[in-house]
């Protein structure tokens, strides 16, 4: 019993085939590698009148099958305080870190909450996750895409050090776009030491605007200390001498479609669509609204920062690392 294992749909197909065949249940198990008492038992249970059909068997078997209860049914304050974070737009992990990080007296896998969230499907929690997506979909990996020319300042010719993140100082940027206007946008800068995120509303893509604002962003703002600044190779982001004479800081580019390569922007845009849609209308948005915006983004917990805020990072709370893994 100890190296029992359910039959899977494939097996149930494969019953049907040899059943149509018209094998006896004893060759059958034979070439299933199943003891013949597995599948007498098998079509007992799982027959619909009277016939024998793979996916309805699979089904009512799933359906028998005793599930554990998970630690979120069994525990009234573990249950409330992820539903608290849930509602307040935490992932599971940044839940789960947080909780490890304050040392709570309850703890919890951020898997085990994803499949408590997952097991009630449609009828669940699911909204309140960043993907608003009521079922797992499959990881898909990205093709590596060649860059076509190299008379800018390429990424590749960025000092290495900055990969570590160990100085503040060197940042990402992009737009965000929105369907009911091509000229309106949203610039956002993201430091990489500390993900430390500043949203720029934008009425053009003219790369003189657009330029000049994060230029401004940077000399209203002395704090925000700025040495490099990484962006993809559109063609708002052109006129980079503007930035560079007057911040002091020096402009690399992504290769040609690899936006993955300032992957601490793309992350933060990501996230950043749960509060800005592509769909939305920006016109509704002022700059205080973006800044409240990025305020929220700047005070969640991060898993790259042991669980720790952007604005902790930036003001030193929290030295000792989070007891995780990463």
């Amino acid at each position: 019993m100890a190296n029992y294992t359910r039959l899977s749909m494939r097996e149930r197909c494969n019953l049907t085939t040899f059943l149509d065949m018209g094998l006896k249940i004893g060759e059958i198990a034979k070439r299933m590698c199943r003891h013949r008492s597995t599948l007498y038992r098998e079509l007992e249970r799982n027959h619909t009148q009277g016939y024998y059909r793979p996916g309805l068997a699979h089904a009512q078997a799933q359906k028998r099958r005793p599930r554990k209860a998970l630690k979120l049914q069994t525990n009234p304050a573990l249950y409330y305080y992820v539903y608290e974070k849930l509602v307040q737009g935490w992932s599971p992990e940044q839940i789960v870190g947080r909780m490890r990080l304050q040392e709570k007296p309850y703890s919890i896998c951020h898997e085990t909450i994803y499949r408590y969230i997952y097991r009630q499907g449609r009828q669940g929690l699911y909204h309140y996750l960043p993907s608003r997506r009521h079922k797992r979909r499959r990881q898909h990996g990205r093709k590596k895409q060649q860059c076509r020319y190299g008379d800018i300042r390429l990424i590749t010719r960025r000092p290495d050090n900055i990969a570590l993140r160990t100085h503040f100082g060197h940042w990402e940027g992009d737009l965000i776009e929105f369907a009911g206007s091509k000229k309106k946008t949203v610039t956002t800068l993201v430091e990489r030491k500390s993900r430390w995120v500043t949203l720029l509303k934008n009425t053009t893509k003219a790369s003189t605007s657009i330029m000049d604002k994060i230029k401004q962003q940077f000399i209203n703002n002395s704090s925000l200390a700025c040495k490099t600044i990484t962006f993809d190779q559109g063609s708002e982001f052109a006129n980079y001498c503007q930035v560079e004479r007057s911040v002091g800081c020096k402009i690399y580019y992504c290769e040609v479609a690899s936006p993955w390569q300032k992957g601490s922007n793309e992350n933060m845009n990501g996230r950043l669509r749960r509060y800005l849609p592509k769909k939305v209308n920006i016109d509704q948005f002022s700059q205080k609204e973006l800044d409240q915006i990025a305020h929220k983004m700047n005070t969640l917990p991060r898993k790259c920062l042991g669980f720790r805020t952007p604005q902790e990072v930036v003001l030193g709370r929290y030295p000792k690392p989070c007891r995780t893994k990463n």
